[in-house]
């Protein structure tokens, strides 16, 4: 699964040129180090041939849901690569609303509670980041315009296996083009990121309280595996 991750700090110079934006971001996103649900950040999508950065909710909310945002109980900040394409919360996403969720990490956790020691996992060869696959939506509720996003997830590889059964379907940069194309047949790309390509290393505790926030918590803490 992806419950927590990382942006960085990236600047629109650069975000323009590694995930080939037609504009520069407005505003210019904020670097974010432990971004967990219900939170703000910025995601990629295309609309009307132009390919742009804008901010959006983590937990996707259907465009068919009515009721106050309150009483949305749904978990949708991840969505099962498996199911998007029946499921009814975000089967019209999947067809619609594709996205890229950029990230330069995400953290799993491992142990007994209450003493759960927390991961940072990487991809390399992958500068200055990577990009999770993504589905949006975007609805007004009570004369408030939200916009909404879920990050997918597949089986996990071998090099995550041991942290959790799931893993952020990850796209390799040629894949980009194809997610966002609505009209593809996008079936190939939910597969599970090669092993090889992950670098995982254990972390401060202090990431798992959703108020910290730094470049710090990614901080090697001890050796990776």
């Amino acid at each position: 699964m992806c419950g927590r991750f990382a942006t960085g700090a990236i600047g629109n110079g650069a975000l323009v040129e590694w995930l080939a934006l037609d504009a520069e971001p407005d505003p210019e996103p904020a670097g974010r180090w432990n971004v967990a649900p219900t939170q703000t950040v910025g995601i990629v999508r295309e609309a009307e041939d132009r390919r742009e950065m804008v901010p959006a909710r983590w937990g996707l909310i259907p465009h068919w849901w009515r009721k106050p945002l309150a009483e949305f109980k749904l978990t949708t900040f991840n969505a099962r690569s498996e199911e998007v394409a029946e499921k009814p919360v975000f089967r019209d996403a999947f067809r619609k609303q594709r996205c890229l969720v950029p990230a330069i990490g995400y953290y799993e956790w491992s142990g007994k509670k209450g003493a759960k020691t927390p991961w940072f996992i990487t991809v390399t060869r992958n500068a200055p980041g990577f990009c999770m696959a993504g589905l949006y939506s975007e609805i007004t509720l009570e004369g408030d315009f939200i916009r909404s996003f879920t990050v997918l997830t597949t089986t996990a590889p071998e090099a995550t296996r041991h942290l959790h059964p799931r893993t952020p379907v990850i796209l390799d940069m040629a894949d980009w083009d194809r997610w966002l194309d609505t009209d593809a047949d996008v079936s190939g790309l939910l597969d599970p990121f090669p092993s090889d390509r992950f670098d995982i290393w254990e972390v401060d505790r202090a990431v798992g309280n959703v108020r910290n926030e730094g470049p710090e918590l990614i901080e090697r803490a001890g050796l990776g595996i």
